[in-house]
């Protein structure tokens, strides 16, 4: 089984040739400003908004719903009431900008997930809208959650060519799942024609080359991302599985190390190599792989969640509650009902 490793940016048809992807459609104005009107400051105007996007069409917002099915534009995001991340902060940013808010996207650098998904596996990652305050150089970032918060020291800027590239990528992704393959390939070049110094870009068009049966571009697109981003590991690894596939085992087993020495401080990707061996029933390898998820980033409930499953799977019931508590704790409140629940199942186990 060959394995392809895809960056996807926390996801139609393409759009035509020079068209905006990201233009907002034009009653985007009209409610922002029927949803800020009479709020003073920045930052009230920021919130107002945001709440708006969530709050139903009963209360007079937009009632979004979180969608990856496939990356919209924001005029589709407002046509359909769907979004993810992506398609939701350019429609936000758009608003923004309609009312005279100066606004830039971001990347927080501690928000990504990998997943596996068929023979793919997705490295996703995550864009917010960054809003200045106009105090003292104060910054809001406005994410998928209904909420605003001042800390932004660990969002790294995010140029508009680079959202809009990231935007044909991750339509590439989606499409070459459909096995529309010669529309992902499409997609994939205007990813690059966007931003030729996206590595995300190149590596989904190395994906889409071999998917083709073209393995020496892939190749070379492969070496390209690489080139453009050498600490994404995502290349490696496509790069291992098809020098494998032609018997460069050598050059392979380099391209495994150097991916491994790359991901190995990614705590997300320590928690996805936990649920493999939790899978497979590693019990030891699974432990081993979240406690280091957990080193890395002590504050995220699902880790521990994992971690409550492996003692689980050993019959440490204690240790899972221990882990399920501490899931609990770093929860966000509409999320503690479901440990809740978890908890109060295991209390009642009595142990043999």
């Amino acid at each position: 089984m060959r394995l392809r490793v895809l960056p996807l940016l926390f996801g139609a048809v393409l759009l035509a040739a020079g068209e905006d992807p990201f233009e907002p459609p034009p009653e985007v104005q009209a409610f922002a400003r029927q949803q800020t009107n009479g709020r003073p400051s920045i930052s009230s105007k920021v919130s107002t908004l945001l709440r708006a996007f969530f709050s139903p069409a009963e209360e007079g917002g937009l009632g979004i719903v979180y969608d990856n099915a496939y990356t919209r534009t924001p005029k589709e995001v407002w046509r359909d009431r769907k979004a993810n991340c992506l398609g939701l902060t350019a429609l936000f940013v758009g608003a923004c900008k309609s009312i005279g808010l100066e606004v830039r996207y971001g990347e927080p650098l501690r928000i990504s997930r990998w997943r596996r998904v068929g023979t793919t596996v997705r490295f996703e990652r995550h864009v917010v809208a960054v809003v200045q305050s106009g105090t003292l150089g104060q910054e809001l970032v406005a994410d998928f959650l209904p909420e605003v918060r001042r800390d932004s020291l660990l969002i790294a800027p995010l140029e508009p060519k680079r959202v809009k590239a990231l935007y044909f990528s991750n339509r590439a992704v989606e499409l070459l799942a459909e096995e529309k393959q010669e529309e992902a390939l499409h997609a994939a070049r205007h990813s690059i024609e966007v931003d030729p110094a996206l590595g995300v870009g190149w590596n989904i068009l190395g994906v889409v080359q071999r998917a083709q049966g073209h393995d020496a571009d892939a190749e070379a697109s492969f070496r390209k991302a690489l080139w453009e981003d050498p600490k994404d590991g995502a290349p490696c690894g496509n790069l291992e599985n098809l020098l494998r596939a032609q018997g460069r085992t050598e050059e392979a087993i380099a391209y495994r190390e150097r991916g491994l020495e790359i991901r190995k401080r990614d705590p997300f990707f320590n928690a996805f190599l936990a649920e493999e061996a939790l899978g497979e029933q590693q019990w030891d390898e699974a432990g081993r792989r979240i406690k280091q998820a957990i080193r890395l980033l002590p504050y995220e409930p699902e880790f521990y969640w994992i971690q409550a499953r492996v003692a689980l799977a050993q019959g440490r019931t204690k240790d899972a509650i221990k882990s399920l508590e501490k899931a609990r704790k770093w929860a966000q409140p509409e999320a503690q009902a479901r440990y809740d629940s978890k908890l109060s199942l295991l209390r009642n186990i009595k142990p043999e």
